[in-house]
């Protein structure tokens, strides 16, 4: 799996590419946790599969990002991926969008101090 990223309007945004398995679930678990709890999008229109060790990687940097006051948004699901969330409920854990630009305008612009 590869995984390039992009930084929009202060949001980092991950690409991910491939097949989201036991194989690649630490890279994007390692990519995930590079984030410093900001706020993140994760397009996933590049992968067509996610497992279990996939899903685990996505809750627990879910987890950690919220734990640090921050978010991570989901775009551009495939069906065979929304199957995986709705049928373990992870559905409920996510925001998801159709693109990455509308994940990216859902988050509350930061008050400039």
């Amino acid at each position: 799996m590869q995984i390039d990223q992009q930084v929009m309007k202060n949001i980092f945004v991950f690409m991910p590419r491939g097949r989201l398995d036991a194989a690649s679930a630490p890279l994007l678990r390692e990519r995930l946790a590079a984030g410093d709890g900001g706020n993140m999008v994760l397009d996933f229109s590049a992968v067509d599969f996610m497992d279990s060790s996939g899903l685990g990687a996505l809750v627990a940097g879910a987890r950690r990002l919220r734990a640090q006051h921050g978010d991570i948004k989901l775009a551009c699901i495939a069906d065979t991926v929304r199957r995986v969330l709705e049928l373990t409920r992870a559905d409920r854990l996510f925001d998801i969008y159709d693109d990455p630009e509308a994940a990216i305008s859902s988050f509350a612009p930061e008050k400039s101090v």
